[in-house]
C-alpha cells in the first residue's frame, strides 16, 4: 500500500505542507504561509521526539 513505506509517507506529508506554503505565497495570504510553517515545525518536533524515544543512529 502507498502508506506502507515510511519514506514515501513523510515525503507525501512534507509535500502537502509545501503546497500550503506555496498557495499562501501565490494568494499573498500570510495565514496560509504561517499554517504551513507551523505544520513543518510540528512535523520536525514529532520526528525529533520519536528519534529521542526510540533511539536513532
Amino acid at each position: 500500500m502507498f502508506f506502507g513505506n515510511n519514506t514515501i509517507m513523510v515525503a507525501f506529508v512534507v509535500g502537502v505542507v509545501l503546497i500550503f506554503i506555496g498557495v499562501g505565497f501565490r494568494d499573498r495570504n500570510p495565514g496560509m504561509i504561517l499554517l504551513g510553517l507551523g505544520f513543518l515545525a510540528v512535523l520536525y518536533a514529532l520526528v525529533r521526539k520519536a528519534i529521542e524515544i526510540f533511539g536513532g543512529a
